[in-house]
């Protein structure tokens, strides 16, 4: 009658292998977190090879699309982290930028709408605000309003227009760091479960020669 024993840790594997510890402990303290071998008359007969094969397969698809993921997210991440710098760059570009800039030279009722209304650059041509500079420029009536708003809300007391943004663009940062954190948990354990299989099957085809 053939002689089976299931084990479901390293130790108890060396023993049954006839093993002395070594460097893959990690690997199969990994794999036996979920999973358990089965030996019979000395040799393993659970798990297969070719299963073991496929489960690598399955988990490389994931890594790779785990990578893909994380690439997204630090993009996304560079985006939010750069959006202010970018604006700075390529506002000298802009047609919109310099009629503003004239305008302000030129005007002096504009210039102190500008200054009244607390508008900077950096929020003037912020593509969230795009609209607003197309009134702005061109409206009397608008920038009038515009600054009487803000010298008497409440809410402009401690803040300028653009703050919005300025927070929306913190909080995708940060949304992003943490999506890049938790991407990269799931692909270090991704990782550990490709190596742990690849250590059972090494010992399969040792302990089965």
């Amino acid at each position: 009658m053939p002689l089976s024993k299931t084990v479901n840790n390293y130790d108890a594997f060396l023993q049954e292998a006839k093993l002395e510890k070594n460097e893959d402990k990690q690997y199969l303290d990994t794999f036996f977190k979920r999973k358990f071998i089965i030996f019979e008359n000395g040799k393993i007969i659970h798990p297969k090879v070719h299963d073991l094969h496929e489960k690598i397969s399955e988990l490389m698809i994931t890594r790779d699309k785990l990578k893909g993921l994380k690439k997204f997210w630090e993009k996304e991440k560079d985006k939010a982290e750069n959006y202010y710098k970018n604006i700075k760059v390529t506002k000298f570009f802009k047609t919109k930028f310099w009629r503003h800039k004239l305008k302000q030279t030129l005007n002096q009722d504009y210039r102190e709408d500008v200054q009244n209304s607390k508008l900077t650059d950096e929020v003037l041509m912020d593509p969230a605000y795009n609209n607003l500079l197309d009134t702005f420029l061109v409206d009397y009536d608008y920038r009038k309003k515009l600054c009487d708003t803000v010298s008497k809300s409440i809410i402009y007391k401690d803040s300028i227009i653009g703050d919005h943004n300025k927070k929306r663009q913190q909080f995708k940062k940060e949304n992003a760091q943490v999506k890049i954190d938790q991407t990269t948990d799931r692909l270090i354990l991704t990782n550990q479960e490709i190596l742990a299989y690849q250590a059972v099957i090494k010992y399969i085809k040792i302990i089965n020669k």
